[in-house]
């Protein structure tokens, strides 16, 4: 990997700027060969987690570290019994093990070899409710065929309900679980288990401890990187237009980053972090509080780290704001190097300063609201 892209940070100096410059040179002698050196790493809860650990089987080859809070399994979707198994546990892990060899040998996901040294973080709490803590430890017996086990780092003993763990707050843990709550208790518990600095440090070595986030994000327009040439879109589309592949992409319009001030103007000398969320209603109110409660822009801020939120509108078969985590007749690739919505986050991966120079920045003050991008009246245009 690019030293550059592996923090090249002055504030903690773990890298000679020169050498990182000059291997970038070696490297970037042709633009493409630079953005195809872009490595990250990946999150996600709920659906947005099995998103992330497709994105960790399919681009293998890419990302640095992957963490999984509630989700299932590599190919869980696509086996049978998935609105069993892929919650509630009881999945037949051999099957799931021999799935990942046939992707593998079809040529549609990168070599699973290159996961040995990955480091990975699973959480799920005991007051969860939609994903059963047995799901997840079935995702832990998969992943140990491809992992060595002191690369995997597991917690499965806390309270928390079906969301991402913190170490402070008031949303205590397990709230959500038996009873409803805030949305904002929705998504995280203080569980005193903090998920997104357990993992980043796992990924990247010590960090800095964190520090309040800048109040603003960079709203990016998905829909310029959904793909026009996957084999999946060319399916879906029929006899279609190119320019209608977005609308069977199931993503919004607009997914979001959080940019740390180091990162201004040079995010390829920054790591790249991706998240996934959960099933989420559309309201950008909603995506923002999910975006600005676990964390993850506290520690981007003081370690050089962006963080890019993509955005799922979902489709009527895999739900409202839910990615595609099972649903072939939406997407037969969903889980593959050719899924759209995967290709299309890596579109913007590999462009990200473009991404970054032509998204609008908006405030997280509420009076900035009218800043945020207004997406099509008729959202029913995203469903099949």
């Amino acid at each position: 990997p690019l030293l550059v892209q592996m923090g090249l940070l002055a504030s903690q100096r773990r890298y000679d700027w020169r050498q990182g410059l000059a291997l970038m040179l070696v490297l970037c002698s042709r633009r493409t060969a630079c953005r195809a050196a872009v490595r990250f790493t990946v999150s996600g809860q709920s659906a947005g987690g099995s998103m992330a650990m497709q994105h960790l089987f399919a681009f293998s080859s890419r990302i640095d570290g992957a963490t999984i809070a509630a989700g299932s399994a590599y190919g869980c979707g696509a086996l049978p019994h998935r609105q069993k198994h892929c919650y509630y546990g009881n999945l037949d892990v051999e099957a799931s093990i021999e799935y990942v060899y046939k992707r593998f040998a079809d040529g549609l996901i990168d070599n699973p070899e290159n996961l040995k040294q990955t480091p990975l973080v699973l959480f799920n709490g005991r007051n969860d409710y939609e994903v059963y803590v047995k799901t997840m430890r079935e995702a832990y017996e998969q992943l140990s065929a491809f992992v060595e086990a002191s690369r995997i780092e597991h917690n499965f003993r806390t309270n928390a309900a079906h969301v991402w763990s913190l170490d402070h707050g008031s949303c205590h843990c397990g709230v959500c679980g038996y009873w409803s709550a805030s949305l904002e208790c929705c998504d995280v518990n203080d569980c005193m288990y903090d998920l997104s600095g357990d993992s980043l440090r796992l990924f990247y070595g010590n960090l800095q401890p964190r520090v309040q986030a800048r109040q603003h994000l960079y709203w990016i327009d998905q829909w310029q990187y959904v793909p026009e040439d996957t084999a999946a879109a060319i399916q879906m589309m029929g006899s279609g237009g190119a320019n209608l592949t977005w609308k069977r992409s199931g993503l919004s319009q607009y997914g979001f980053a959080y940019v740390p001030a180091f990162c201004e103007g040079r995010v390829r000398q920054c790591y790249v972090h991706v998240n996934y969320h959960g099933c989420i209603y559309r309201d950008k109110l909603r995506r923002r509080l999910w975006a600005t409660s676990i964390n993850l822009n506290e520690y981007a801020e003081s370690n050089g780290i962006v963080i890019l939120y993509p955005q799922a509108a979902g489709t009527e078969r895999s739900g409202v704001g839910c990615w595609n985590w099972a649903f072939v007749d939406d997407d037969p690739y969903f889980d593959t190097r050719q899924s759209v919505q995967l290709r299309t986050v890596m579109n913007i991966i590999d462009d990200l300063p473009n991404a970054l120079h032509n998204a609008v920045k908006v405030d997280n003050a509420d009076e900035y609201l009218d800043q945020l991008p207004v997406e099509p009246a008729n959202m029913s245009a995203l469903y099949v």
